[in-house]
């Protein structure tokens, strides 16, 4: 009989410093060339294309101009500094983004971060005698932020963003955004001296306790919330009434923002210039001057104490701004079929924040409510900033003057109505509930902070409890102990294979049998690293030294496993020492499923567990600083077969003790097997009681007739590819008259219930095993 015995050596250390040394050009221009993602769509760009991206453009363009006004006094700036940040950001993203519908510029709740922030610094002497600025303030800020994100993107670490979970930022979006609709109530309704830093529960009070002082502003704001929401909702209506004009009701759904500034701003002037003469005497309040063109532009001056001053609110800037701008970049993606590049984003977010600062523009990230209309509106490429850019530098240089005559309870209303999409109702609640309570807390932390203080303490929390539940699930991971049983003779498959299930299993738990006596297999289900090795092979442990039999085989199930480090190797050497207690001295054989992971395989082997030779005041002799003469192994597997305890073929490839066996050991790296001896090299022809024993090395560029191979195997005799296999060489190994395959049959139910149940657990022709 013929079989193939698989050897899959970690590669050494320098011939990994070697092959990347050979493939150094490669990696730089990999590097540098995903810096340039519009190389990629702009030789295929066409006039398709170009006229589906104007037309988007314009539809974003209405909505920027009073967007970006409008969250620049969020932000408590003046109106013309969110003009200024609405177009570095569309004019450096065409360049360096991924996603064909984010708009880069201001957002509400970047903003309001940056508006509290604020508050907290004008009331400092250093503004107040006129050493700090309010421009020097937004342009430092938006500076540094810039210079953090590039050099995240830069050293590739936007893998960060993976540790916050969804519950986490949908809980903050949806705080955020309700902190915004409150903060905007007093401006509705016109109610004047209402301090809008404080917490969001204290505004909200105040509001109602000075409703009875609201003016004329309270017409127009609630008169341009029914526009919108009627508008809006009127929309909806028509789009399923009427769907073969989905297209032109979508543009003038899109349209009722611009329309309701232009028309409130048209009346405004109208009552000042017939009315009153003169802006300052109005009954309503409006938005005043705003200078025309870019006034402030220029190399930021930074002022080291200011900068000294907001540093320690850099990183929940810089957090935000990521983290907003990633989530709504990766949904969009989600939601049109295209991935989205995360260092790329960070890059672009930090690029555009950098060059911003010298057009005196605050902090910037993705817009929720202008990316949402891009990528309804059919944008095809992000060369549709460019355009946009267009708009805003036409509204700077020509509109300007008809700009102070826009009523503030009209612009808060658009305020409003922009973010209650990131209000979430009480089905969102219910939905995390069922799924498990911690994404529920997860998400009301997140959500009820953000209304009961500052926005940057909302940023941390949900990131840190994002961290300690992952930190958690890490070190406290589930584990199986894994039993036997047959499923019934009319479902299970011809070959009557033996299914291996959890003895906790809810449904099948109670019909599990052991694999054998004194035979104990253990499955975790994460990988064996420092924060969780102590507590997984402590669990084992407890199991070890609970046997009632004497203790001959573990059988561990790494097939789930795919990182080891240290920590776990000398733990799983500890367990093994103390299984010795259990086993009357005798040794205890660890039978190992495994799959192709290179770090797990090398910590088995400088552990000895591969061939597992006894050592004198140790556990085993190392397998690792044999890894150059695999004589040792082969011949290790002649020695096990003398051994009428330590049988070590499975049931596919098991033969006579007077047939001879052809050994063919694979190398699968080429660095490997550069090692190996020659073809010509004999491994070893040792003739024993138990027959003949013959191998050699095949290098990955021999060919091998698989036609004559019975079966394949690992070359070290303790590591299998399947739980079936290693089961079966465990029980024939110590217990040779018992048959794995021959346990109790799963008796059928005449319920339903069961016969599904049954069903489920029946095995595939492709799966060896099933770990339920």
């Amino acid at each position: 009989m013929q079989a193939a015995y698989i050897d899959n050596p970690p590669p050494r250390y320098i011939d990994q410093a070697r092959a990347f040394g050979q493939h150094l050009g490669g990696h730089v221009r990999s590097y540098f060339g995903g810096m340039l993602p519009f190389m990629t769509w702009l030789p295929h760009y066409n006039v398709s294309w170009a006229i589906s991206d104007l037309i988007c453009a314009i539809t974003v363009g209405t909505v920027v101009v009073p967007q970006s006004m409008a969250y620049a006094k969020i932000a408590e700036l003046p109106p013309q500094y969110g003009l200024y940040s609405s177009f570095v950001g569309v004019v450096i993203y065409p360049f360096l983004g991924t996603s064909k519908d984010v708009s880069l510029g201001t957002s509400a709740i970047m903003s309001l971060l940056v508006g509290q922030i604020w508050v907290s610094i004008k009331s400092m002497p250093e503004f107040e005698s006129g050493v700090w600025t309010q421009h020097q303030y937004a342009v430092t800020m938006a500076l540094f932020a810039g210079i953090v994100t590039l050099g995240l993107s830069i050293l590739r670490l936007g893998i960060l963003f993976d540790f916050i979970c969804e519950p986490a930022i949908a809980g903050f979006m949806a705080g955020s955004g309700l902190t915004i609709v409150i903060n905007q109530f007093s401006k509705i309704f016109g109610v004047p001296n209402i301090n809008t830093s404080e917490a969001p529960y204290l505004v909200f009070g105040k509001t109602l306790i000075h409703l009875n002082q609201s003016g004329v502003d309270a017409a127009f704001g609630i008169l341009s919330l029914v526009w919108l929401y009627g508008i809006r909702y009127l929309s909806q209506y028509l789009t399923r009434r009427y769907p073969q004009y989905a297209r032109v009701i979508f543009y003038f759904n899109i349209s009722r923002s611009v329309v309701l500034i232009v028309f409130t701003t048209f009346l405004s002037w109208l009552i000042i210039h017939f009315g009153y003469g003169d802006a300052d005497d109005t009954p309503f309040a409006i938005l005043g001057d705003v200078p025309s063109g870019f006034q402030m532009m220029g190399v930021p001056t930074v002022d080291r104490s200011l900068l000294a001053t907001i540093a320690t609110n850099i990183p929940s800037v810089v957090t935000l701004l990521i983290m907003e701008h990633c989530a709504i970049a990766t949904s969009l993606g989600k939601a049109s079929d295209y991935r989205i590049n995360v260092n790329q984003e960070i890059m672009a977010n930090g690029l555009a924040n950098i060059f911003g600062s010298f057009f005196s523009s605050y902090p910037v990230t993705g817009s929720f409510s202008r990316s949402a209309v891009s990528s309804k509106s059919g944008a095809k490429t992000p060369m549709l900033n460019f355009v946009v850019a267009i708009i805003v530098v036409l509204a700077l240089y020509v509109f300007t003057p008809a700009f102070q005559y826009i009523i503030s309870a009209s612009l808060a209303a658009v305020i409003i109505h922009a973010v209650t999409d990131l209000i979430v109702g009480p089905s969102v609640w219910y939905k995390y509930w069922r799924l498990h309570p911690s994404e529920l807390i997860i998400f009301a932390a997140a959500y009820i902070i953000s209304l009961f203080t500052r926005l940057d303490i909302s940023v941390y929390v949900p990131v840190a409890l994002s961290l300690i539940v992952q930190l958690y699930r890490s070190a406290r991971p589930s584990y199986a102990i894994m039993g036997k049983l047959i499923p019934p003779s009319s479902l299970s498959s011809p070959t009557q294979e033996t299914f291996f299930c959890s003895f906790s299993h809810p449904t099948l738990g109670r019909h599990v049998q052991p694999i054998s006596k004194g035979i104990l297999c253990f499955q975790p289900h994460d990988n064996l690293v420092f924060e969780n090795a102590k507590y997984l092979f402590g669990k084992l442990h407890e199991m070890v030294s609970s046997q009632d039999d004497i203790l001959k085989a573990v059988i561990l199930d790494f097939s789930s496993v795919h990182q080891m480090d240290y920590t776990a190797m000398e733990e799983l050497k500890s367990v093994a020492i103390a299984s010795l207690r259990h086993s009357n001295s005798q040794h205890v054989r660890w039978y190992f499923v495994v799959n192709d992971s290179l770090a797990v395989r090398k910590c088995l082997l400088v552990a000895g567990f591969g061939t597992q030779r006894p050592k004198r005041g140790g556990l085993f002799h190392s397998d690792w600083s044999d890894r150059s003469g695999s004589k040792l192994v082969l011949q290790h597997h002649q020695d096990e077969k003398e051994q009428p305890n330590s049988n070590m073929d499975d049931n596919e490839c098991h033969e006579s003790k007077h047939q001879h066996g052809q050994v063919i050991m694979m190398e699968r790296y080429g660095a490997a097997a550069a090692e190996a001896p020659s073809l010509d090299d004999s491994v070893g022809m040792d003739t024993t009681s138990t027959g003949h024993f013959q191998g050699k090395y095949v290098s990955p560029e021999d060919q091998v007739d698989w036609n004559t191979i019975q079966c394949i195997r690992d070359v070290y005799p303790y590591f299998f590819p399947s739980l079936q296999a290693a089961a079966t060489a465990a029980v024939e190994a110590h217990f040779p008259a018992d048959d794995i395959l021959e346990a109790p049959p799963l008796p059928l139910s005449p319920s339903s219930t069961n016969t599904d149940a049954a069903a489920a657990t029946t095995p595939s022709d492709n799966d060896m095993t099933k770990a339920v």
